[in-house]
């Protein structure tokens, strides 16, 4: 199957929910128009039982049912944005050693790729992880 080429690889994947938990204690917070990143440069002394390297890079995404009811609508937004990041990670533009969580705003529905790209661009250059 050819799909296997359009998916973030599995060592970027950010999944377990004790690594989402990390995220979201220790990591920093910066807000855009339609995304909010959760960004945390990861320490191994900090957490020296759980498997990191300093030159990991996890992302995740969110869509809460805030966003949209309708599964079919989260999804598609967890797409785009799963596919912006994907094609940055390809052309190596997001520096490693961090765990991304991008999180959608309501706001997100109505866009379309292109804002949601430009935006996610923006929220990697405010957060310095724009290579």
């Amino acid at each position: 199957m050819l799909y296997y080429r359009y998916m973030l690889d599995k060592k970027h994947r950010l999944k377990k929910m004790k690594d989402w938990d990390i995220l979201f204690t220790d990591g920093r917070f910066v807000s855009g128009q339609y995304i909010t990143l959760k960004f945390w440069k990861i320490d191994v002394s900090i957490y020296p039982r759980r498997a990191y390297d300093i030159d990991d890079l996890r992302v995740g995404f969110a869509v809460g049912k805030k966003v949209h009811k309708s599964a079919v609508k989260r999804n598609r937004v967890k797409r785009q944005m799963r596919e912006i990041v994907r094609l940055l990670l390809k052309d190596d533009r997001i520096k490693q050693g961090f765990f991304l969580g991008f999180i959608a705003k309501v706001s997100i529905l109505e866009k379309d790729y292109v804002d949601i790209e430009r935006d996610v661009l923006a929220l990697l250059r405010k957060a310095g992880l724009l290579i």
